[in-house]
């Protein structure tokens, strides 16, 4: 039987795209060890989705991931795995690779032998497109653009707006505080008062800021009202709650001078935290660096505010806490005559 030319040419039609390149062929079975084995035995990188099952935008992402250009890219060049951070599992790996996950998705590329993070990216709802994700990919996947050399460059003098962000979001996730605001602060910078208010800005600030101390919360605090009409008042609340709690919690808190302390308080009471609250929340850091400081009565009336706001009377243990905290703090005798008749005959001990 003679088969025609156009029906050759219509099976070869309707052929190719069966065969053409698929999206993204990630590990479906086995674990991050099994993914670095794997990486490390084809020699490439890998490319780790960090997800969770119920994020919208993470479900998103799946039709980006399916396009043949993307899978083009990553099949070429990475080990693709997805981490699902809901597993507890996950969680242990992700603290032990000192990689904190502020949103999701973000997108970590790694090297498989070292486990250094050559690159990384936090993705919005907006970055959902084939453009923005083979783009972090090829950053990733060329050496001059790895993570490890954002140090050089900022010394260099880059100051190239989205490296300085690329820079200041890659220290956010790996704990790199002191680098995260080197880079965010010069960041800051380079925008106009015209996009502070921006999408991409806000963004910036609710997923790579990690300071309060730059011209950018600066504004950010003063048009709280503003930051709500566009983006309502939950997010723009949580974002400078955030701020406010990474500066206290972390090694930035033993930096702080005094004028730090009362910018801090001052940009707490703009954004309308009451007074008990923000004496509730400075108290420690204020009184610690007092007793640095040889002002230890200056400490104590800290500490003896911070108890007439307190919602309830102190209790035993409550007592305990301060006696031992003022004795750790300080060998002035009087502040510790203060605190043995004022605190530690009440506590514990």
């Amino acid at each position: 039987m003679k088969v025609s030319h156009f029906l050759i040419a219509f099976v070869l039609l309707v052929s190719v795209p069966s065969m053409a390149q698929k999206g993204i062929n990630f590990i479906k079975t086995g674990n991050f060890n099994t993914a670095v084995a794997t990486a490390k035995q084809q020699n490439k990188l890998l490319f780790m989705e960090v997800y969770a099952p119920d994020c919208h935008i993470c479900n998103a992402f799946k039709g980006t991931f399916a396009q043949p250009q993307v899978g083009a890219l990553y099949n070429a060049k990475f080990v693709n795995f997805q981490l699902d951070i809901r597993n507890p599992e996950n969680q242990k790996l992700l603290k032990k690779l000192k990689i904190t996950i502020n949103a999701t998705p973000t997108f970590i590329f790694m090297d498989p032998t070292s486990l250094q993070i050559v690159g990384a990216k936090i993705f919005g709802e907006r970055d959902n497109s084939v453009i923005n994700v083979n783009s972090i990919a090829q950053k990733a996947a060329n050496p001059a653009e790895h993570a490890q050399n954002y140090a050089k460059r900022l010394k260099a003098g880059d100051k190239n707006p989205q490296f300085l962000l690329n820079y200041a979001e890659y220290a956010r996730i790996v704990g790199d505080t002191t680098s995260n605001i080197l880079a965010f602060n010069e960041f800051a910078k380079t925008l106009n008062p015209s996009q502070y208010t921006s999408q991409s800005t806000f963004n910036a600030i609710q997923m790579v800021m990690m300071n309060n101390n730059n011209v950018l919360f600066d504004y950010f605090i003063n048009h709280i009202p503003a930051y709500e009409r566009i983006y309502e008042a939950s997010p723009v609340r949580m974002s400078y709650e955030n701020i406010f709690q990474i500066v206290l919690t972390s090694s930035q808190a033993n930096k702080l001078s005094l004028a730090d302390i009362q910018k801090m308080k001052a940009q707490m009471s703009k954004a309308g935290l009451d007074p008990s609250s923000i004496q509730r929340r400075m108290w420690m850091v204020e009184s610690t660096l007092l007793f640095k400081q040889k002002k230890a009565s200056q400490a104590i009336q800290v500490i003896e505010k911070l108890l007439a706001v307190l919602p309830n009377a102190p209790g035993p243990k409550e007592y305990q806490y301060l006696c031992d905290y003022v004795t750790g703090k300080t060998k002035d005798k009087k502040a510790l005559a203060y605190a043995k008749s004022h605190w530690c005959k009440f506590g514990m001990k």
